[in-house]
Parts: C-alpha cells; structure tokens; sequence
C-alpha cells in the first residue's frame, strides 16, 4: 500500500484506509503469534518501519513476543524486527527496555551478510524519539538528522522529508529555529520532488513554524496550503495539527488555535501526555479572553506533564498571572495539576468547544 501512498491522484489517503483496516491487522497479529508464524508477524512488524507510517498510524504492537517466537532470531528478518519493537517499547515510555532491544538489533544487523539500513535507521528515530521523551532535544534534534541521512542513502525520500521535520520541531524546542528553518525546507524539497501531498502538508507546516516569528505572512501561506492539501486528501495526522496549532497561536489567530487545538488533543491521544503539553499550553493561552480561570486550569494541567525547556509553559504563566493575580492564579493551576489526565483532557476539550461558541473568541487577542 505505501507504494502508492504517494499518488496525487488517489483519493483516499493510504493512511486512512489502513486505519479502517486495525481490526483486521490486529487479528493477523494476534493469529500469527497464537500459531508461531514468524514470517507474518515480521512481516507486519516491518510495515511500521518507515517513520511515514508510523507518525500517521497510531498503532503499537508488543513485538517482543513475536522475538519469543520459535527460530525467530534466525529470521533473515530478526534485525528488523528488534528495531521496530524498540520504537514500540519507546513509545511505551519504556525507556531501557528500548535501549537494550537498539542494542541487540544493532549487533544481529552487523552480522547480517548484507546489513538492512532500514535496521540503522529505525535505531536513529528510536532513539531520537527517547530524546524527546527525556526532554533531550538537541539530542532529539541529532539522532533524527542521522535518520534522515541514512533513508536518503537508502532511497527512502519520504522518510528523510518526515525526519527532517521532526529534527526541525526538536530544534525548535530549544528556540534554534535558525537550524530549524533550512532542515524543514529540505524536507519541503523533497516532499515537492515526490509529490506526495500529505508529506507537502506537513513540510509546509514545519517551514510555517520555524519562520512565523520573522514572516508571520509565509507562516500563514504555509498553513492555508496545508490545509487545502489535507482536505483534499481527507486526512491530517496529530502532529500535523499540533505545527498547524502553533502557526495559529503564534500569529494570534485566537479562534484557530484553539479549533485547531482540539483537534489536536484528539488526534494526540495515543502520542503520549508530554506530547500534548504544549498544545494544552497554546489553549491555555487563546482562553484567556473570554475564559480566564479555565486558561488557568488548563494551564495547571500542562505544567504537570510538560519537560523542560519551558519557554512556551514560562510564556503562558506570565500571560494568566498578569490576567488574574498571582494568588488566583496559583489556586486555580493547583486545581489542573491535581486533575488525573483523562479529566484533564476532557475539561480542555469542553471549555474549548464552549468558547468557540462565543463570539468573542473570533478575534484576534
């Protein structure tokens, strides 16, 4: 299927098709460990390989047991299948369990008479996605260069232009948007050569970013054309609308932001919490006008899942004190902070969906 995932002319999107499909996989999954059959279960292990695929389809496996399997780890396909069950178990926050299968993964690679550099890869976003875990962006920001370096020495143009934005967004993190700006135009570039439009919407997204504090103008260009391509193709990722969030907040689109940030919350349900922090932070920020204690709130939950560096969470705070007073505000962040997530979320998602109703919140503050 991701041979044609790249047709400008199809017109449902690859991703979404797969997703109707979950059911389906997940039964192959579950009959392929039952009856031992290695090569099916590292065949869809390997499906998830391509960073392409797995940033737009939320799905994670316990591929550790299919490495349990009998004769697995003579499986010209066992390399592999360490990696991608590595990135699983990042994404389980599983922090050294990941770590010890980039290990393993790395030595049966090198002693393959050909390596796999799709192996080398996955390895590089493994660990480029524990980095942003941690907090670590700079290293995020490294590891997911060398990922992008080895798919285009391997050919895979659309993983090096999906790797090239995530090393953006990572440097962005650290405020670095001068080393941003020309990592999410290569992938731009490479995106247009493919002419693949869902990877050109989230380039786009990614070159808005990192210039709308010098070209709020481009940055909104960049997103009005994203837009346009993900509905044509009826289909935008979570990450996708957290950039699209950040483009709306960062040139004062109030009603956008926070639009587009509910959508965003419900298309990063299965990223993780401190994935979803800053979006929490950018809706924080776009209730203020007409919704000041829930902005604390919400702002109060943020804190308690965000890492550092905190530019965004410092901004916000400084933003609900000077609107309530320290005291209020401090009572009402105590109160988000203590919310378990799920409450969190759903607090966030009604008090957005309530302001978007009111007039007020179709102004720019």
């Amino acid at each position: 299927m991701r041979d044609h995932a790249h047709d400008p002319s199809q017109e449902v999107f690859w991703a979404v098709r797969l997703s109707a499909e979950q059911d389906n996989l997940l039964a192959a999954w579950k009959w392929a460990i039952g009856s031992g059959n290695i090569y099916t279960a590292f065949v869809i292990l390997a499906g998830f390989a391509p960073v392409e695929v797995r940033s737009t389809y939320p799905l994670v496996l316990a591929g550790e047991a299919a490495l349990e399997l009998p004769g697995a780890a003579g499986h010209p396909g066992y390399p592999l299948a360490l990696a991608v069950s590595a990135l699983f178990a990042a994404s389980r926050a599983d922090a050294a369990g990941a770590e010890e299968l980039c290990r393993r993964a790395a030595e049966a690679n090198v002693r393959q008479v050909i390596p796999d550099w799709r192996v080398e890869e996955t390895i590089s976003a493994t660990r480029s996605n524990m980095a942003v875990t941690a907090g670590a962006f700079a290293d995020a920001a490294r590891f997911a260069e060398q990922a992008a370096g080895i798919a285009r020495a391997g050919g895979d143009l659309a993983d090096a232009s999906v790797e090239l934005t995530v090393a953006a967004g990572c440097h962005l993190l650290i405020d670095n948007a001068s080393a941003a700006r020309p990592l999410a135009t290569e992938a731009l570039a490479l995106a247009r050569q493919l002419g693949a439009p869902a990877l050109i919407a989230t380039a786009l997204l990614a070159v808005g970013v990192t210039v709308v504090g010098a070209d709020p103008g481009q940055a909104r260009a960049c997103l009005s054309e994203s837009r346009e391509l993900s509905t044509a193709i009826g289909y935008q990722s979570g990450i996708d609308l957290v950039w699209a969030t950040a483009i709306a907040f960062f040139t004062g689109d109030q009603a956008a932001t926070l639009d587009l940030g509910r959508s965003a919350i419900r298309g990063l349900q299965w990223a993780g919490r401190m994935r979803m922090a800053p979006v929490l932070y950018m809706i924080a920020s776009a209730l203020l006008a007409t919704r000041p204690d829930a902005a604390a709130i919400v702002q109060g939950a943020a804190d308690a899942y965000s890492v550092p560096p905190r530019a965004l969470a410092r901004l916000v705070s400084s933003q609900v004190t000077q609107a309530l007073g320290e005291e209020r505000a401090q009572e009402l962040r105590t109160r988000g902070a203590g919310m378990d997530w799920d409450q969190a979320i759903a607090y966030t998602i009604t008090q957005t969906t309530q302001a978007l109703s009111e007039p007020g919140s179709r102004t720019q503050p």
